[in-house]
């Protein structure tokens, strides 16, 4: 499928209102500063995407949802290990640097992160895109941000060379963290969606 510069934009806009949400909603919960935003969004080719990933040694927690519906995608959300710490005592609404390592509240935090994330990217499709789509409970990884990326692409079964890059800024504490968002939709239903709004494939 040729993706459009028509498309980027639906595509764009679809991404910024579910960041926007989810960024709100994760606020709210933790009650501070802590912010998702999106910087941009594009195709990406795979095996240079791969490549990126295994050059990234950074140990990282990354969170992989399973959607179901009219729009069949993955999405996986990773952010290096030190955001999750973080994260885990804003949760637990403990005083920041008492996680000193991965543990099972940080993953029942990413967990969290990862249902935050999925249920407003698929009520923005829902609402705003008249799409179906149902968020099916999320797993979590922690690993390297190639080996992740790899369970990522082995699970989605990767027929086509492009993927769908949403690049985030995720803001903790002041803390500025490069993340990754990976939106991984199979490629027949989204362009059936574009059509659905009127976007040519």
């Amino acid at each position: 499928m040729n993706i459009t510069q028509d498309n980027m934009k639906v595509v764009e806009i679809m991404s910024r209102l579910s960041i926007d949400r989810a960024s709100r909603a994760l606020s709210k919960i933790l009650r501070t500063g802590a912010k998702i935003s999106l910087s941009k969004v594009y195709i990406a080719d795979l095996s240079e995407t791969t490549a990126k990933m295994n050059d990234d040694l950074r140990e990282m927690t990354g969170v992989m949802v399973d959607f179901k519906g009219n729009v069949s995608c993955k999405l996986l959300f990773m952010l290096p290990l030190e955001g999750s710490l973080i994260l885990t005592d804003l949760f637990l609404r403990q005083p920041a640097g008492t996680t000193k390592e991965y543990n099972e509240f940080t993953e029942s935090v990413i967990q969290e992160l990862g249902n935050i994330l999925a249920s407003h990217i698929s009520n923005a499709l829902v609402s705003d895109f008249n799409a179906t789509l149902v968020p099916q409970p999320p797993h979590v990884h922690n690993d390297f941000a190639g080996v992740i990326f790899s369970n990522l692409v082995l699970e989605q079964g990767m027929l086509d060379d492009q993927l769908l890059l949403i690049e985030t800024q995720f803001e903790i504490c002041k803390t500025e963290l490069d993340c990754y968002l990976f939106l991984v939709p199979e490629m027949t239903s989204f362009g059936k969606l574009l059509d659905n709004l009127g976007v040519n494939v």
